[in-house]
């Protein structure tokens, strides 16, 4: 009797008496009158674990192979949906994060949800540098059109949220798309439109998160547009940010940086007329500089960063240190403050230049342009450290990883600043020659063409003001 491949006790008193029943082909006696069956011994080879891995190999190969499953083929329109909620929404920059609240209440409106595929698609194009998502997103922008002025028709929805929201959308689209706001009217066409619809919305939704968070984004919206297109500040503005400020901490410094900025364009607009002598313009630009300087120094201690210098020289900062911020935002905010500062000092600059070329006369004047263009340097070197953290250096803090799909976005963002940094810095401090070599770093490894667009400017020296470039590159677009 055979278990398990061992003899039984039967077996083994075989065994014990040298039978051979296995041979024998039959039960020996004392296995008979035990009223066991015993089978004798297995054959030694049916024991043995033999390896049959090329056996089965060779069965398997002799049938034909056939897919498990087909590729999942995902429409245009759903993956350029994801790619603006990933960003806009969820991701790296939140600026529409009020989409999902205003969807998971009842679903998006059809002028809304028309608006978002359409801007989806432009952002996708841009994103991901495809060129089949730009005929799509055009169409989507013109099917969107008269759903939006339906909406507007419509008592219901004409100060609703989400017709805001669906406007504000396609202004999106248009700086993303259109990068002459000087030459096109559609490029602030909806961000004024949105205006007028602010004013017709009941003043208690700014106590709502989503209607506070709506009119916020259009205050930026349409002040950031003005000054890019260097067109006055309109008085439904400036009644705006009147209305939001108790609702808002007066202590926020991207608050108080806006509030500036607001200034800022104010200034411009007044230079535009030509009405202001010399001595008033001088004395304008140094108080808003004051008050940036001002700003500066009163950010929050968690926003301040610490400078770390490299033990060995690298090509990837503009001298031998660089410095780490908490996060991208605050050193965006950081570089927005410098960015007025060297714009207000090279002004300054200039204007004590024209003074000198009316004069005749250099050593009055020489200690006030020496002072403007040192403010300005300086200005330029921290923009330069700000940068390295978030693209060059692998060791950095905070840094994001290469996998990483906002890094591409992080760079993209230092487009402005670095511009500024180069366009207005003194030749000595190598700036110029530095910020190209990040450019040309950028449209290489990464793929941003803009960088290699704007690197050319610098290095033809043909003098396209930084608001020029700031609507190339898509205004608030891609900025946070």
């Amino acid at each position: 009797m055979v278990y398990n491949g061992k003899p039984s006790k039967a077996c083994a008193h075989c065994r014990r008496r040298k039978l051979r029943c296995d041979l024998r082909k039959q039960a020996c006696g004392q296995c008979l009158r035990a009223g066991l069956a015993c089978t004798g011994y297995r054959d030694p080879g049916q024991l043995r674990i033999q390896d049959e891995s090329e056996s089965t190999k060779q069965r398997a190969l002799g049938f034909k192979s056939r897919p498990i499953t087909s590729a999942i083929q995902v429409p245009l329109e759903e993956t350029a949906r994801a790619a603006f909620f990933s960003h806009y929404v969820h991701g790296f920059s939140t600026t529409y994060d009020v989409l999902e609240l205003i969807g998971g209440q009842s679903g998006l409106d059809k002028h809304l949800a028309a608006s978002v595929d359409a801007v989806s698609l432009a952002f996708f194009s841009f994103q991901y540098d495809a060129v089949s998502a730009l005929k799509p997103a055009r169409e989507k922008y013109l099917s969107a059109l008269p759903l939006v002025k339906a909406a507007l028709g419509a008592p219901e929805l004409l100060a609703s949220n989400s017709t805001l929201l669906a406007v504000l959308l396609l202004d999106l689209f248009e700086k993303i798309t259109n990068r002459s706001p000087i030459s096109s009217e559609s490029w602030m066409s909806h961000v004024r439109g949105a205006l007028v619809l602010a004013r017709l919305r009941d003043p208690a939704q700014l106590n709502t998160y989503i209607g506070l968070r709506l009119s916020v984004r259009l205050f930026t919206n349409m002040l950031i547009s003005c000054v890019a297109a260097n067109a006055p500040i309109p008085p439904a503005l400036t009644k705006l940010h009147i209305e939001l400020q108790p609702h808002v901490r007066g202590d926020d410094p991207k608050w108080r940086v806006s509030s500036l900025v607001m200034k800022y364009a104010n200034f411009r607009g007044t230079l535009q007329g030509g009405l202001l002598s010399h001595a008033e313009v001088l004395k304008r630009a140094k108080k808003l500089d004051g008050e940036f300087s001002s700003l500066a120094r009163d950010l929050p201690p968690c926003w301040i960063s610490q400078r770390v210098a490299l033990q060995k020289p690298s090509s990837t900062v503009l001298e031998q240190y660089y410095d780490v911020y908490p996060d991208y935002f605050t050193a965006q905010a950081c570089n927005v403050i410098r960015m007025m500062r060297i714009l207000l000092n090279d002004l300054i600059r200039q204007t004590y230049l024209s003074t000198v070329a009316a004069s005749g006369y250099l050593e009055p004047q020489a200690l006030n342009v020496g002072f403007a263009s040192h403010l300005i340097d300086s200005m330029a070197k921290e923009i330069c450290a700000a940068g390295p953290q978030f693209v060059d250096l692998p060791e950095a803090r905070n840094r994001p990883s290469n996998s990483s799909p906002s890094r591409r976005m992080h760079c993209y963002t230092l487009l402005l600043p670095y511009y500024v940094a180069a366009f207005s810095a003194s030749p000595e401090t190598g700036v110029r020659e530095w910020v190209v070599q990040r450019f040309r770093s950028m449209a290489t490894n990464l793929g941003i063409k803009n960088a290699a667009i704007v690197a050319e400017m610098l290095e033809r020296r043909d003098g396209t003001s930084p608001w020029s470039v700031y609507a190339t590159l898509g205004s608030y677009a891609f900025a946070a």
